[in-house]
């Protein structure tokens, strides 16, 4: 599982006012525009490769992990919203862990009920919950963990998570005992 005394765990550090408006903000102003660009233009190229792919999977169907695994090796590495990137709710809100508290239990609520109430194929779609650093910055990655173990989410058995950046957990797929009332 994880220590609650590591620090990795624990919210992170307030930024600085100069630091958010005077460097991450004209980052994010002049930058994230032209970092979409390259998302949907690596998009469209995975598109064009997963034709491929997939006439490969169709000849050889043991193939599908390793693409699958290909996948998650290249795009799983390059964060939609990267880390420089600050949303003004995030110039707002920075250093206040009831918002983000909530946040984090709304997102993981949500998610809970999706998956106790989905028919069993769409279940196991909605079983995975990612969270960027983004989402959970200043409740820290151990309140997620707590919050969510108790809604029955557990870190990914093979996704890697890590506290400081993206943190991927899994559902065991049972609905809570007190669902019911």
């Amino acid at each position: 599982m994880h220590d609650d005394d590591d620090p990795d765990w624990r919210p992170l550090p307030v930024r600085s006012a100069a630091l958010r408006w005077l460097l991450l903000l004209p980052l994010t102003l002049v930058f994230l525009p032209l970092w979409c660009v390259v998302w949907i233009f690596l998009a469209v190229c995975f598109y064009g490769v997963a034709a491929v792919v997939q006439l490969i999977v169709y000849v050889m169907p043991r193939a599908e992990n390793g693409a699958t695994r290909v996948l998650d090796a290249t795009l799983g590495r390059v964060p939609f919203l990267p880390l420089w990137c600050v949303t003004p709710v995030a110039l707002v809100r920075e250093g206040d862990t009831a918002y983000y508290r909530a946040r984090v239990d709304r997102r993981v609520e949500k998610q809970t009920r999706r998956v106790e109430t989905a028919s069993e194929y769409l279940r196991e779609h909605h079983r995975d919950l990612e969270l960027g650093t983004h989402y959970f910055r200043g409740a820290g990655a151990g309140y997620v963990l707590r919050v969510a173990s108790e809604r029955g989410w557990n870190l990914h058995p093979v996704l890697r998570s890590h506290p400081r950046r993206r943190l991927r957990l899994r559902h065991n797929g049972r609905p809570r005992p007190d669902s019911g009332n």
